[in-house]
């Protein structure tokens, strides 16, 4: 089943890197030239808005989806946290108890400042477009090669929706692109999502090479056409390097934690706030999620207490890290938890993990081509402040 509203995760995206990353550029060589890189960006990491909605044929546009994207502009990563658009508002400020229904309320500037009250986040800059600027900047783009897994097919004749889009390699055009983000199977949002995230992939891919240079000023013409956003061309600047020199691999994406239920009759996704602050605090406010799934952890059990090394296992995958064993230490009497690195180079994020769970460092010296990126979590007494 394909949903009635335009599903718009990651879509945003898209338009948001070839609005910093290929036009303004070329557009605006000789101008951005003479703008000092400092800019308001002090930090180094800037916070955008990006809102997709849908069309306000029925009534006011509500916001079809919410993405807050930090750009570390330094170190060139970017990390997304989706907010779904159902998701509850439990606020006394607010007439409305849906995400979405602030853009119908107050517009882009109304939902920027419901995500800040929810988040405890600062956001610098807005960007929304609907669903007919994506398929003229897909088209613009010369559509978008991918291989479908399989023979998508779904037809809505009341709500004159036909897609058939064979199994196979490729070549997605604007309208054909929006039916592949949108459809939805069996899997529900699972399968949408692996979908999504494969396009925005490959539209990634076309948007930052080098081929797609001489179509930017049609690019830019339907940008402008589509696209409402605050961020003024004096404060481009501190973008363009992150935008043309950004990994893909460094692009994270989560969707913000919590559940789905149902309240006085209606659906909600309600947010688990505490889970929602580590997200946040890691992947918005800094970078450290993205640079700790670059590492293996080892997390055994010290005190011997049933669940000591799974739940901190559990905590420190929420930080992103990758688990690779979970199991029993040497002895079950450690007065405290060690974090033992073999690397100088890890030896400020073992810092961060020991004092995350109230423990202390330990370095081994080790071959470093064999140690790097990997660390081993003894779990000692006082375990329990890491649950």
């Amino acid at each position: 089943m394909v949903e009635k509203l335009t599903d718009w995760k990651y879509i945003a995206l898209i338009i948001f890197l070839v609005i910093i990353g290929i036009a303004i550029p070329f557009l605006w060589n000789d101008e951005l030239s003479q703008i000092s890189s400092s800019g308001p960006f002090k930090e180094n990491k800037v916070n955008i808005l990006v809102v997709g909605y849908d069309s306000d044929i029925n009534g006011a546009s509500r916001a079809d989806t919410i993405i807050l994207i930090s750009l570390d502009v330094e170190t060139n990563e970017a990390g997304l946290i989706f907010l779904p658009r159902d998701t509850y508002i439990n606020s006394n400020k607010r007439s409305f108890t849906k995400l979405n229904s602030s853009h119908v309320y107050g517009g882009i500037k109304l939902t920027q400042e419901t995500v800040k009250e929810m988040l405890n986040i600062d956001i610098d800059y807005y960007l929304e477009t609907d669903f007919r600027g994506f398929e003229k900047i897909i088209d613009r783009l010369g559509g978008v090669e991918i291989n479908v897994s399989r023979h998508l097919n779904y037809v809505d004749k009341a709500g004159g929706l036909y897609i058939d889009i064979p199994a196979g390699q490729q070549t997605l055009n604007g309208e054909e692109a929006l039916e592949y983000v949108r459809f939805r199977d069996a899997r529900g949002d699972i399968g949408r999502i692996e979908r999504q995230q494969k396009f925005i992939d490959a539209v990634l891919a076309k948007v930052l090479s080098p081929a797609i240079i001489t179509k930017v000023p049609g690019i830019m013409k339907e940008v402008n056409e589509a696209v409402n956003t605050n961020i003024p061309i004096q404060d481009i600047t501190p973008f363009l390097n992150t935008a043309k020199e950004i990994n893909l691999s460094q692009i994270e994406s989560k969707m913000l934690p919590g559940k789905a239920e149902y309240i006085n009759g209606i659906s909600y996704w309600v947010p688990d706030m505490q889970e929602a602050e580590i997200m946040v605090d890691n992947l918005i406010r800094n970078k450290s999620y993205i640079k700790n799934k670059e590492y293996n952890l080892k997390v055994l059990n010290g005190v011997g207490e049933s669940g000591a090394a799974s739940d901190t296992a559990g905590l420190l995958e929420k930080y992103g890290f990758n688990i690779s064993t979970i199991g029993n230490a040497d002895k079950y009497d450690y007065d405290s938890s060690v974090v033992k690195y073999y690397s100088e180079d890890d030896a400020e994020t073992a810092a961060k993990v020991a004092e995350l769970l109230g423990g202390k460092t330990e370095f081994i010296e080790e071959a470093e081509e064999e140690s790097n990126k990997k660390l081993e979590v003894i779990v000692g007494a006082g375990y329990e402040k890491s649950v």
